[in-house]
């Protein structure tokens, strides 16, 4: 799928950045550079080709974003790399609608066909639990979306239910994706802020009371996190909630952070964008799969 192909070019995109942050030398902060541009200029090229142009649009003004570091005679700071991870964050961001999109015009054409067909509730939740059955061992089941439908449809067959509308799916899918989509936006505003802080301990800065209030700073925007996390039923909530509780202890002046424990921690969240993004595309192939089961009679 050419989405899922562009997603992958994006990845290694973020890998060279990984790179260029560590202050390579100079020729191998150059390669990295020019890698990460022809490589975002082509995922803008298939963009265009494949009319979405939001991603195209967003690639054109990350490729500028990449020019402005790739001289290494030029200092800069953390925030050009920040805005050059929000920027590819935009790229992600667009690729994601584009794939719902997609998705979503198969789906609306098939859920206009049966918005009014029925299915037994007994029928369907054989058919939801084979389908559980068939993708365990991927993503913990915890994160996903099958059993929360299951949960619901079970629920309309002890309220006396004995048929499921095309419609009451599409609700229950409809407001899945809607809080998939919040807690994307949400962690794609809010992770490279809370990044920023976390690598500041990281390079040892200087305790004070304008550090100690941007460190609270961030255990607001990770609980903001962690509260659209939880409505999404995303897996990273374990992770925020961790998290909240190490910087709490860290602004308490409870625990000495060292550098090595903040580069893990400065790790983890930067890798947490693309666990997100990864996560969310199995919710719509899990979605789509669904979806369908209205087509069976």
């Amino acid at each position: 799928m050419l989405i899922q192909e562009l997603q992958e070019r994006l990845d290694r995109v973020h890998v060279d950045l990984d790179e260029l942050q560590q202050g390579p030398d100079q020729d191998r902060h150059r390669i990295l550079a020019q890698a990460m541009k022809a490589e975002v200029a082509r995922i803008g090229e298939s963009a265009a080709k494949a009319d979405f142009p939001d991603v195209n649009e967003a690639c054109t003004s990350a490729i500028l974003l990449i020019e402005s570091v790739q001289d290494p005679a030029v200092e800069r700071g953390v925030g050009d790399y920040l805005a050059l991870c929000k920027s590819l964050g935009r790229i992600r961001a667009s690729l994601t609608r584009a794939a719902e999109a997609v998705s979503g015009d198969a789906s609306s054409f098939n859920f206009a066909k049966n918005a009014s067909a029925t299915i037994e509730i007994d029928d369907l939740l054989t058919a939801l639990h084979q389908l559980h059955g068939s993708q365990c061992g991927s993503t913990a089941l915890s994160s996903r979306l099958l059993p929360i439908v299951i949960d619901r449809v079970e629920t309309l067959k002890k309220t006396g239910g004995k048929e499921c509308s095309g419609m009451f799916l599409k609700e229950l899918l409809d407001e899945s994706s809607r809080k998939e989509a919040e807690f994307i936006e949400i962690a794609q505003a809010q992770i490279p802020a809370i990044v920023e802080v976390v690598g500041a301990l990281t390079r040892g800065e200087r305790w004070s009371d304008q550090f100690a209030d941007r460190l609270r700073a961030s255990i607001g925007r990770l609980t903001r996190l962690l509260s659209s996390a939880k409505q999404a039923n995303a897996p990273q909530s374990v992770f925020f909630d961790g998290l909240i509780g190490f910087l709490t202890l860290v602004v308490q002046q409870r625990v000495v952070v060292t550098a090595q424990r903040g580069k893990t921690v400065e790790s983890r969240l930067q890798e947490c964008l693309k666990a997100i993004h990864a996560w969310a595309e199995e919710r719509l192939a899990e979605r789509s799969a669904i979806g369908s089961l209205l087509g069976m009679k």
